[in-house]
């Protein structure tokens, strides 16, 4: 993988499917719910993105046994700290906001000396909140102007209620209930102002739930129980819907159909809501989007608010200047890169969009959310570089690796138009181009019937019709570039084929270039009794309509070669 990536942009709709990362907003939880439990506990399909291999390295410095024993599968072997484990070290988190907010309550609750810290970035992240909320139940934490590092001296906890302010993050929330259930009182939190992002507080009870702690979480409270009970041995991660925004949006924007194998419904994880939030945004004018319930997928809105034609309003964002990077003004200053007329506030932004982007390299400053949704407008749009795009690997490692897939999986291709119109030469042309597969309809019948013509004579156009509809049906694969017959059109049944599983490409000829292309051709059958020469207008009329009916792009036969490859593989190439 090359650093920066040039994004090469979509030609057609996708049809592919992949394999999420495991969500690390539940890999995370459940490692640390499951290291605590008391138990050891193998958690299956925990992504090795770089937010879980700080986190397992951040418990095995605590002592506890935290291991990969199966990157590929994503297998994670957790379990009790060691009884010889060190007392002090430092735990490195990068900028994994998740991994170290989580790993400062365990390290306040583990006997010993901590530093909890990460790179430049994470060192001006707040975690004032978690430090505030750990003093007030006796424990010894120092932070730097509210920021890491945090130093930690653990096991001396003495209370069981504590007030915390959870509005610039659900995180410090879910990691003191994370721990809770190792307290002698378990532990019971009021809220001094609304709590950011509730889904991912709701995620924790319940994944805390599948390790047998009793987690409840109300308006202004939640409440953990000391009471557990003995946590199953495996425990699996569930596909990261946070992942699949970019492909999600990637659907909205361009008809594709790209699905996830390992995706699980009612799974609690909230951005699985993303795909009812852009039905809001399937219409033009002006329209309004609150992202606080799902505010990892405000920088994708943002992309689809860009080519939307229309103004629209993204709110409730404000908690998402506190990630990664500024998640508000990046995104501000890089739409603007791409020439996107919008406005910053500050808790989100109004785009007008609908106007073409210009080219532009894209400086996401190390964040793996803004990398992946400039790739997703590097996807609808040419000329999109990224600088930096290995920091996706925080949370999506294989995110470039399948977007590779997403592009050479497109739907079927198939050229459709009349004899001597062009379609195989195109149709090679265009396979070559793309790293596609071409199939010639024609050839495949001739093949497996013989020459067309003989066929034609001996059992005419009805049969020959007949079996060229499941030829092109069986020709209706993925990564496919077909050129079909000039007639298959004619049949209801493969227009209906075509129109429902491929796009169609339309090579439009006029009467006069047929009849010069067919001049000296004497190998094709003639269709209505007259000779091919003096029957092209005939033909022309009454299969133009149909040509027309299915076309998704219109791609005219006079044109040098070179000028029809790039009419086909234009992003956005409506018919016209």
């Amino acid at each position: 993988m090359t650093d920066p990536r040039s994004v090469s942009a979509l030609c057609f709709p996708s049809e592919a499917t992949l394999a999420m990362p495991g969500s690390k907003s539940e890999a995370n939880r459940l490692l640390v719910a499951a290291a605590l439990s008391g138990q050891t506990v193998i958690v299956a399909g925990a992504s090795p993105s770089d937010d879980v291999r700080y986190l397992v390295a951040g418990l095995k410095t605590l002592g506890f046994v935290a291991e990969f024993v199966d990157e590929a599968q994503g297998i994670v072997r957790v379990g009790p700290r060691n009884t010889n484990a060190t007392s002090s070290g430092e735990l490195f988190c990068g900028n994994a906001g998740t991994a170290l907010r989580f790993l400062v309550s365990v390290a306040a609750i583990t006997e010993g000396d901590w530093v909890i810290t990460g790179d430049t970035h994470m060192q001006k992240r707040p975690i004032q909140p978690l430090v505030a909320a750990w003093r007030q139940l006796g424990v010894e934490v120092q932070a730097n102007d509210g920021c890491p590092p945090v130093r930690v001296r653990g096991g001396t906890c003495n209370g069981s209620r504590v007030t915390i302010d959870p509005t610039l993050s659900s995180q410090f929330v879910s990691s003191l209930l994370l721990v809770a259930a190792q307290l002698p009182n378990g532990l019971e939190l009021s809220f001094s102002g609304e709590l950011a992002s509730r889904s991912y507080a709701q995620l924790t009870c319940s994944l805390l739930a599948r390790i047998g702690v009793t987690a409840s979480l109300g308006d202004a409270t939640a409440r953990v129980s000391p009471t557990r009970s003995p946590p199953a041995n495996q425990l699996s991660v569930g596909g990261d819907w946070s992942g699949m925004g970019t492909w999600t949006c990637l659907n909205h924007l361009s008809g594709s159909n790209v699905t996830a194998s390992n995706l699980s419904s009612n799974s609690g994880q909230a951005d699985e809501q993303l795909g009812v939030v852009l039905q809001a945004l399937k219409a033009s004018g002006e329209a309004t989007i609150n992202v606080e319930p799902i505010p990892d997928q405000f920088l994708n809105l943002a992309v689809v608010a860009a080519f939307r034609n229309g103004t629209t309003h993204l709110t409730g964002a404000t908690n998402v200047r506190v990630k990664e990077c500024d998640r508000i003004a990046v995104m501000a200053r890089e739409l603007r890169k791409l020439g996107v007329d919008l406005d910053e506030h500050p808790d989100g932004l109004t785009v007008r969009g609908g106007k073409a982007l210009s080219s532009a390299c894209i400086d996401p400053e190390a964040d793996h959310r803004v990398a992946m949704a400039f790739a997703l407008a590097g996807l609808q749009s040419p000329g999109i570089t990224i600088q930096g795009a290995a920091c996706v690997t925080k949370s999506y490692p294989t995110f470039w690796d399948d977007l590779e897939r997403v592009r050479k999986q497109h739907r079927a291709v198939a050229l459709v138009g009349m004899r001597a119109s062009g379609k195989t030469t195109l149709g090679k042309a265009l396979a070559k181009q793309m790293g596609s597969t071409f199939v010639d309809t024609d050839g495949r019948f001739v093949a497996e019937h013989g020459p067309i013509a003989e066929f034609v004579e001996a059992n005419s156009w009805p049969a020959f019709r007949t079996l060229e509809e499941r030829i092109v049906a069986d020709a209706m694969v993925p990564g496919h570039v077909i050129a079909t017959g000039g007639g298959a059109i004619e049949s209801e049944a493969t227009r209906a084929i075509l129109t429902d599983r491929a796009t169609v490409v339309w090579l439009r000829a006029d009467a006069k270039l047929l009849r010069q292309r067919l001049a000296n051709d004497d190998h094709r059958p003639s269709l209505t009794g007259a000779s091919i020469i003096d029957e092209v207008a005939e033909v022309l009329a009454k299969r133009e309509p149909m040509y027309r009916e299915i076309a998704a792009r219109i791609i005219d036969a006079d044109k040098p070669l070179a000028e029809q490859l790039l009419r086909a593989t234009r992003a956005t190439c409506p018919a016209t």
